[in-house]
């Protein structure tokens, strides 16, 4: 195995080692709820930050008879009678990062991003396997496998999480969402989780600490928790009753992470450009704020591009090491293989495109299921990453050319998707296999556009030095 370290969005070399020695992650999760939406749906979007080349390629899973699934940690979990059909980005290798699915939505429009986290307590090597525990991408595929919804996917995760514990992860947390509500799940190593509602009327983030606070433990509707979690925190002298509320972030999260302007820069930036979207907000809205670098702030350390963005000393949004990113729309009020899209953009979004992968494509392009750490020729992700790198290093020049063309791609695409989700509807209800045949083509076709595109904007970008 080449590495144990990375598990879950660790930023390979851009790491920022905090006060205590602990190194934070990176990765960057939204959820928007329904009634803040511009057409009522449920928004959630992810930036999935591996680095060191970890390639990641499409795939769909279809419905299947279930069975044992094998843990990386040893021993296995039994599936349901008949899995879930789902898509999914994934790790191109458990040989080169443990872990598989990273983004992922499945046939009910249940879509789950993760994002690393530090607990209070975790092992001397925060990547230590657990003997039978669950990996960071195995909560998310098994939880795509079996939920109906984003609350049975909360408990699908505390379940096997009070069952099985964490493994290989100081700490975990997830974004989760279906056409009607968004949660986040937050995992204590050790088996520990609280879980929160996130309200129609509310967009929400996370960074890389645990940000959930006072549980009202009455509250069935808007909390879940392991059944101990209290008794646990008090036993471990981690939490005195008498001091005030319980706060689950203070009680089980690392205080240094919790501190960390690393973390809590995104936050704020984050939640103040969700709330300057307007009194409704759109996918367009999150897939600037994946791309941003905090243009236009205090924040912004780059001299006008003098020097690249993700190359001064703050912790923007997008990053090189974005291996993907995503922007899910769930909409409850279309055939869930239409009302359910991934719009996902191969490495780092300011330099490349978001495509819409519906949940109902029955297959991906081949370009997008291929590629390693190594340069891998007729790779869609080495198309992307490889543009992402020129660019990178003259931003200034070469920026502008490349979003320039990516912008006119994306206007394109939102002017058809009206189009092309009503024909999709009107075959729906024909035929479902021909309606499944026409999304498979469009966003296949439209992949491979945008890889044809990216080698060509590599060529221009390369003629800029000339």
């Amino acid at each position: 195995m080449k590495r144990l370290v990375g598990f879950v969005c660790l930023a390979g070399l851009a790491l920022l080692i905090i006060g205590t020695g602990v190194a934070s992650a990176a990765c960057t999760t939204i959820i928007v709820g329904k009634d803040l939406t511009k057409d009522g749906s449920v928004l959630i979007a992810h930036n999935e930050e591996l680095g060191d080349d970890s390639c990641q390629h499409y795939a769909v899973y279809p419905a299947r008879e279930g069975g044992d699934y094998a843990l990386y940690s040893g021993g296995t979990v039994a599936e349901p009678a008949t899995t879930n059909a789902y898509l999914t980005s994934q790790v191109f290798s458990k040989d080169y990062i443990p872990g598989d699915v990273t983004a992922g939505i499945n046939e009910h429009q249940v879509a789950i991003f993760n994002n690393m986290a530090y607990s209070r307590w975790y092992p001397d090597d925060p990547w230590e396997v657990f003997p039978g525990g669950v990996i960071w991408t195995e909560f998310n595929q098994l939880a795509l496998q079996a939920a109906t919804s984003a609350r049975e996917a909360v408990q699908i995760m505390g379940y096997l999480s009070e069952t099985h514990q964490l493994s290989a992860d100081p700490g975990t947390m997830f974004g989760i969402a279906d056409p009607d509500e968004g949660w986040w799940i937050e995992i204590a190593r050790g088996g520990r989780w609280a879980a929160v509602r996130v309200a129609d009327d509310e967009s929400s983030m996370r960074a890389n600490c645990f940000r959930i606070g006072e549980i009202d433990f009455d509250d069935h509707e808007n909390f879940m928790s392991s059944a101990d979690l209290v008794d646990y925190a008090v036993a471990m002298g981690w939490y005195d009753p008498a001091a005030g509320p319980f706060e689950f972030a203070s009680v089980y999260g690392s205080a240094a992470s919790l501190a960390n302007p690393y973390n809590t820069l995104r936050h704020e930036m984050v939640q103040w450009a969700l709330d300057m979207s307007g009194p409704r907000i759109e996918k367009r809205d999150l897939m600037r704020i994946l791309r941003w670098h905090y243009e236009g702030t205090e924040y912004d350390h780059s001299d006008g591009y003098a020097t690249s963005p993700h190359a001064t000393d703050v912790r923007t949004c997008c990053r090189t090491t974005t291996e993907v990113s995503v922007v899910a729309q769930l909409r409850d009020w279309m055939p869930a293989p239409i009302g359910g899209v991934m719009w996902m953009s191969l490495k780092t979004p300011c330099s490349s495109v978001y495509i819409p992968w519906y949940m109902g494509v029955t297959k991906v392009p081949k370009a997008f299921t291929i590629g390693t750490e190594q340069p891998t020729p007729g790779s869609a992700y080495w198309a992307f990453r490889d543009l992402v790198h020129m660019v990178d290093e003259d931003y200034a020049e070469a920026h502008g050319v490349v979003q320039h063309r990516w912008r006119i791609f994306e206007r394109q695409l939102f002017k058809k998707q009206r189009t092309v989700e009503r024909h999709a509807l009107a075959l729906y209800e024909r035929s479902p296999k021909k309606a499944l045949a026409y999304l498979t083509r469009y966003s296949g076709i439209q992949g491979k556009r945008s890889m044809n595109l990216a080698l060509g904007l590599q060529l221009r970008v390369a003629a800029l030095g000339d």
